[in-house]
């Protein structure tokens, strides 16, 4: 369901591609320090711009180090950790795990359990340190769940329990930007779970799962328009909550991210789902 918010890498200076990996790299050694090393796999940069965000919001004290990695050990790569990139490895093992139990539910896939079966040694020190944010998590991933199995059609209705999920996660602290970042974890969510409905549906309907756009299956077009004109809606929401922060650092990584790289990834998803269908 992750991995839609991505930046543009074309429209970023050398610097700003840099320091946005940092940012990157520094999750996914604070995952592997914390959380061990099997929960890098989850490793998604949507929960990377959950980081840049709150980082940028914040302000905290940053340790930045230079280090190879798994991917490549001989050449080294900056990585910037602090105190928000903690949490939101906690965050990334949290939504993983809960995914994986949602997804046992109903598909009981080999590859599902046996993530499931590691990650669950993953969850304690996660739910150890952010308990409420874990409930609510998993409330919400039930309430959704329910909704699934209800084979309720409302995309509003679905879509904003994602939605209240992703503002749970982003709302780091209760105080004056809690509103705004809240609205913003909201309106990432929706877009996620709009963009990701859109794009299994062929999938879902082969395999007879649930999908809230199933009802459009042989209507791409009009399902086109309905999808471009809710993410549309969100990502005007999201970008009026990022000028209501008024943030002064990594504006330019983060206005690339929802003016550009998430336009394009999702501009592109449609064009494509849309021709998968042409009569």
């Amino acid at each position: 369901m992750f991995g839609y918010v991505k930046v543009n890498k074309m429209d970023l200076t050398y610097r700003e591609y840099e320091h946005y990996r940092g940012y990157y790299c520094g999750l996914c050694k604070c995952l592997k320090d914390n959380h061990g090393e099997i929960s890098r796999l989850s490793l998604n940069y949507d929960i990377t711009f959950l980081v840049v965000v709150l980082s940028s919001v914040y302000r905290p004290k940053s340790t930045v180090i230079e280090e190879g990695c798994i991917t490549n050990p001989f050449k080294k790569k900056k990585k910037i950790i602090n105190e928000i990139t903690e949490y939101a490895a906690s965050m990334n093992v949290l939504l993983t795990y809960y995914k994986l139990e949602d997804n046992l539910k109903d598909d009981k896939g080999i590859k599902d359990k046996l993530a499931y079966n590691i990650y669950k040694g993953k969850l304690k020190s996660a739910y150890d340190k952010y308990p409420q944010k874990a409930n609510f998590i998993k409330e919400q991933l039930d309430i959704l769940h329910k909704l699934e199995q209800d084979k309720n059609n409302n995309i509003d209705l679905v879509s904003n329990t994602f939605g209240k999920l992703m503002g749970e996660i982003f709302a780091y602290k209760e105080d004056e930007f809690e509103t705004e970042l809240r609205k913003i974890g909201f309106n990432v969510g929706k877009y996620i779970y709009l963009l990701d409905a859109y794009e299994d549906l062929d999938k879902d309907y082969e395999k007879g799962r649930y999908n809230p756009f199933i009802e459009y299956i042989d209507n791409k077009s009009d399902l086109k328009a309905k999808v471009d004109k809710l993410i549309s809606m969100s990502l005007g929401m999201l970008a009026q909550s990022i000028d209501k922060l008024n943030i002064k650092v990594n504006v330019g990584i983060i206005e690339n991210i929802i003016y550009s790289g998430v336009y394009l990834r999702y501009q592109n998803i449609l064009e494509k789902g849309c021709e998968t269908n042409v009569q």
